[in-house]
């Protein structure tokens, strides 16, 4: 335009600044949300009501809470979901590298608790345990299940990979801080142990109340509640404070 000069070098520089400003605020506006399978399937069904109420998005992985916790620590997420205890997921992450978690930096809110159920196949000929034979069992103390009543088949545990919130709970609460039974079947995640507790003789594990359709349950006199936990570095403020709050008003 007439007697207007334009600086194209000082445009630039401020188009640039501009763009940069721009896109810093649409990544404000996303909150990450990593970690345990479960709690994460449900926030992925609840995704557009969050959304909706929050006005942010969601980006939601179930990569499990080991995973999760790892994702937090590492800056690729803002929450961690985990099942279990914050303590105990962080110290399977500090047996795989040192120094990687300082759980006393990191806040967990909880979410709910559920009941984790043991589960048999369905040849095993057992009805119930005791804590301390289900403890035996785990430990790999009890090695056929003739030992504790059943079929004489022998006793194959099978895991969830370590670093999993239900894996954690049941290491700290059932076997009391007791390693596993040497040689266990280990699948990447809960969600595939159901396929071999089905089809292994002599296979037991672990799983929530809600994952145990169609399988072989067996009592035990121990209550067995995992919490969900929603983890943040320090005390939860901004966007994740505000996601966690409406992800707690929904879970009832």
């Amino acid at each position: 335009m007439q007697g207007m000069k334009i600086n194209f070098t000082k445009l630039a520089a401020l188009c640039i600044a501009t763009f940069g400003v721009w896109t810093t605020h649409l990544e404000a506006q996303t909150v990450r949300i990593h970690g345990g399978v479960t709690l994460c399937k449900f926030v992925t069904e609840q995704k557009a009501a969050l959304e909706s109420q929050t006005g942010l998005k969601l980006e939601v992985v179930g990569n499990g809470s080991g995973r999760g916790l790892a994702d937090l620590v590492g800056g690729q997420a803002d929450i961690a979901v985990i099942a279990g205890s914050v303590k105990g997921v962080a110290a399977v992450l500090n047996e795989e590298k040192a120094g990687s978690v300082d759980a006393a930096t990191l806040n967990g809110t909880l979410i709910n608790r559920v009941k984790l159920e043991i589960v048999v196949n369905s040849g095993v000929g057992v009805k119930s345990l005791t804590e301390a034979q289900a403890r035996d069992i785990f430990t790999g103390k009890v090695a056929n299940w003739k030992e504790v009543g059943g079929a004489d088949v022998p006793v194959k545990v099978v895991l969830p990979f370590a670093g999993d919130g239900a894996r954690v709970l049941i290491q700290e609460d059932l076997l009391q801080g007791a390693e596993f039974a040497k040689n266990p079947i280990v699948r990447n995640s809960s969600k595939d142990i159901p396929a071999v507790i089905s089809q292994l003789p002599g296979a037991v594990s672990f799983l929530s109340t809600k994952n145990v359709e169609n399988l072989t349950t067996v009592a035990c006199d121990k209550d067995l509640q995992m919490p969900n936990l929603l983890v943040t570095k320090g005390e939860p403020a901004g966007d994740a404070k505000k996601v966690i709050e409406a992800i707690k008003a929904v879970i009832k």
